[in-house]
């Protein structure tokens, strides 16, 4: 009996090693076959990359189209600025006579209706007599016509001697309107009519350019320019074009003019004119924008700087983060099928914006991966 239990736990242990080596012999068979292969995010199709769609790379990858740029350059030249010709008032006296008041200078700021001189005149005096004369004519010549007309009522005048008298009045009213504009002329108040003077008064406002009038003074010729006015409150900035430059310049063009008398002041304005020759001298053609000046600072002859805006072709530019270096090369990568891109050598030209203007390598509407384009490895 004892044998025979001795026998089955032998029987018992076989069966365990033998149970203990399947289970081995099955676990290192397992080990040893294929594992399923993860899904690549990129692969390599004929020298272009393709990006899985749902893969987190692609998520990382920003397309955008190329797009053109159209941007004016701006052509620096030197500026002056000057009086508006037809702001440029020369005065003259109005009669001949002995000036007695002139207390304008150069320089001195006046504004409109203001009296800048006081002349003493016999043509005054003539034109006051020639009003007086003229109302007492036309006065007479009324009373001669009624007359008549009464007399023509009872039949005791002919029709000639109507007519005649209405001519005369008629005449008469003539004289007296040109005696009245005789003495509207020359702009007097009653203030100094009274007086016999005849006062030069300031038509604009506006900044005396130049005076030759003196107190004592005699006028002979109503012809002399007596003061000259400049009215300001517009000026023109005269821009000195270079010859080779002269093509680009036309009117229409914005500008920027600065001075420098005053850093940090500027206008904006549009060209409104372009000289149609040069400059003998200096080669070069004055182009001109109008400003305003409103408190009178800028003056003729100042210097200054005009810049104009001169349109150029329109240009492909793309983010700098669409760059990729490799040693002196550029490229971009740009997408040749839906997830799909190519790596391309580039041109550009770099400024100080976040954009770069490409030369040459691209065209407007392909679409180029703008950011993340560093994690594609096509090597």
């Amino acid at each position: 009996m004892r044998s025979y239990s001795v026998r089955r736990m032998a029987l018992a242990g076989l069966l365990a090693l033998v149970l203990i080596g399947l289970i081995v012999a099955l676990l290192r068979s397992n080990h040893h076959l294929p594992q399923a292969a993860a899904p690549a995010m990129m692969t390599k199709r004929d020298g272009a990359l393709v990006v899985a769609e749902d893969s987190p790379l692609m998520s990382r990858l920003i397309v955008a189209p190329v797009r053109p740029r159209v941007q004016a350059h701006g052509l620096s030249v030197p500026a002056t600025v000057q009086a508006e010709p037809r702001r440029t008032i020369d005065m003259q006296a109005p009669v001949t006579g002995r000036i007695v008041q002139a207390d304008v200078r150069p320089g001195d700021t006046v504004h409109k209706g203001q009296i800048l001189a006081e002349i003493a005149s016999g043509d005054f005096d003539q034109a006051v007599a020639d009003e007086t004369k003229a109302q007492a004519q036309l006065s007479y010549a009324d009373r001669v016509l009624h007359r008549a007309q009464g007399v023509q009522a009872v039949g005791g005048n002919a029709t000639k001697d109507v007519d005649a008298a209405r001519n005369d009045e008629m005449q008469a009213q003539a004289e007296l309107e040109r005696a009245q504009h005789r003495l509207a002329a020359l702009n007097t108040r009653p203030e100094l009519a009274r007086q016999g003077l005849v006062p030069l008064i300031s038509p604009v406002d506006g900044m005396v350019a130049s005076t030759t009038m003196g107190v004592g003074e005699y006028i002979g010729d109503t012809t002399t320019v007596q003061i000259s006015l400049l009215d300001l409150s517009v000026v023109w900035v005269e821009a000195a074009v270079p010859e080779e430059a002269m093509g680009e310049v036309r009117i229409g063009e914005t500008a920027r003019a600065d001075f420098d008398a005053y850093p940090g002041r500027s206008c904006r304005g549009t060209i409104f004119s372009v000289d149609p020759t040069l400059h003998a001298d200096t080669r070069r053609m004055t182009a001109r924008l109008a400003c305003d000046n409103p408190d009178m600072a800028l003056k003729p002859n100042m210097f200054g700087t005009a810049v104009i805006d001169i349109p150029q072709p329109a240009e492909i530019v793309v983010p700098k983060t669409a760059l990729l270096m490799n040693n002196d090369t550029i490229s971009v990568f740009v997408e040749t099928a839906p997830h799909t891109f190519r790596r391309r050598n580039v041109d550009v030209s770099y400024d100080e914006r976040d954009d770069v203007r490409v030369v040459s390598g691209l065209q407007a509407g392909e679409r180029v991966i703008v950011r993340g384009g560093i994690l594609l490895n096509d090597d």
